[in-house]
């Protein structure tokens, strides 16, 4: 959490400490009062299904508001913009990388911890966009405290009742009840396509007002997920492989596993990296989830098929060129907002699986928590 001293300028200020101890980030909720802990007779991952089955009303919600449209302005004319987030936060950025680069803008994902500490040489016509759902993390904080000297060229995409406000916030959703992050990821990836779109009138400009649906199509999935769940090996491991902007899904889609059934690992891959070493450590067996979207990385992820195949690898296909759990068509860059729905889906159906409580991060757990005490994120 930031204390008054550490907030920056009236622009980006941090919201009182009444308002931080209402959005306390997913770890440092064990720090909070116990009225946020998840009750006894909480159902297991019940936050999480249904911030889950909210995201096509919330994604149609922010469709019909010009805040991204106002965003945009901020940082017209920037030669340069860079995506800044962690986590889940990171991934949209990655994502967003994409939707930026396509409609002609020079965009780069950054981690917020690297920004902060090793922070690139600034120029003049610089931008910023920060990803955060709470707007505590330190480092998101530090990053734009260190971009803000250089001028008003930032925009913040961040919850709402989060802990950064001033002109450059854009809001997402409510603050989320799990810390398995679903919604507020979905909708930083619409707000980023929002502004991309208002800067350069991409080709898949058009395709927005399609999102809230093909989300809803993809939560239509669920039986389909279930009975994927049910049927793979979840131990030791499930690798997540995506190419192109698809690397973020797969990227997220790991994230998600862990964070909901903690006890599974996950690793999520580049659709070429995989081949380059991680591939032999692949048992016979063994799960793989592989995003396949048509574009450039669709040949390579068809040859990672193949290959998977061969080992004896079981492999989950999602996207609107997979054979098995089918999305609906999407341009390339758009469709991580789609994509990650049958992931975060199959987050929640192994932890089910499991019997693990999707929304407890193992907070009550006294060796996490005292783990979890140890550093603030």
């Amino acid at each position: 959490m930031f204390s008054s001293s550490r907030c920056s300028s009236s622009s980006a200020r941090c919201s009182s400490s009444k308002e931080r101890s209402s959005t306390c980030s997913r770890r440092e909720e064990s720090h909070c009062p116990a009225r946020t802990r998840v009750p006894d007779s909480h159902e297991p991952g019940g936050y999480l299904k249904a911030t889950l089955e909210s995201q096509p009303r919330e994604l149609a919600r922010l469709l019909s508001d010009d805040a991204a449209a106002r965003a945009a302005e901020r940082l017209r004319g920037c030669a340069r913009i860079f995506l800044v987030g962690t986590g889940t936060s990171y991934h949209g950025a990655l994502a967003g990388q994409f939707m930026f680069r396509s409609a002609g803008i020079d965009a780069w994902a950054v981690r917020a911890f690297e920004f902060a500490n090793y922070p690139p040489a600034f120029r003049k016509d610089d931008g910023l966009v920060l990803l955060s759902h709470r707007g505590s993390k330190r480092f998101s904080r530090r990053s734009l405290d260190l971009f803000e000297p250089h001028g008003k060229r930032w925009v913040a995409i961040t919850g709402e009742g989060s802990a950064i406000d001033g002109e450059g916030v854009i809001r997402t959703v409510e603050q989320e009840r799990s810390p398995v992050h679903t919604a507020s990821h979905t909708g930083a990836l619409l707000r980023l396509a929002q502004i991309a779109a208002a800067l350069g009138q991409p080709a898949w400009h058009a395709e927005l007002a399609r999102i809230p649906e093909a989300v809803g199509a993809a939560l239509g999935l669920r039986d389909r997920v279930s009975q994927d769940v049910r049927r793979v090996e979840l131990k030791p491991i499930v690798h997540f492989v995506g190419g192109g902007p698809a690397r973020a899904t797969a990227y997220e889609g790991a994230l998600k596993l862990r964070e909901a059934s903690h006890l599974v690992s996950a690793e999520g891959h580049d659709v070429e990296g995989i081949l380059h070493g991680p591939l032999v450590s692949i048992q016979p067996g063994q799960t793989v989830v592989v995003i396949a979207q048509p574009g450039p990385a669709l040949e390579r992820t068809q040859e990672v098929i193949q290959a998977l195949g061969e080992i004896g690898a079981v492999v989950i296909q999602v996207g609107s060129a997979a054979d098995g759990c089918k999305t609906p068509p999407m341009d390339e860059v758009l469709a991580p907002m789609v994509n990650v729905v049958p992931l975060q889906l199959f987050a929640y159906e192994a932890s089910r699986r499991l019997g693990v409580d999707a929304d407890s991060f193992r907070r009550d757990e006294p060796r996490y928590a005292a783990a979890q005490a140890r550093f603030t994120l």
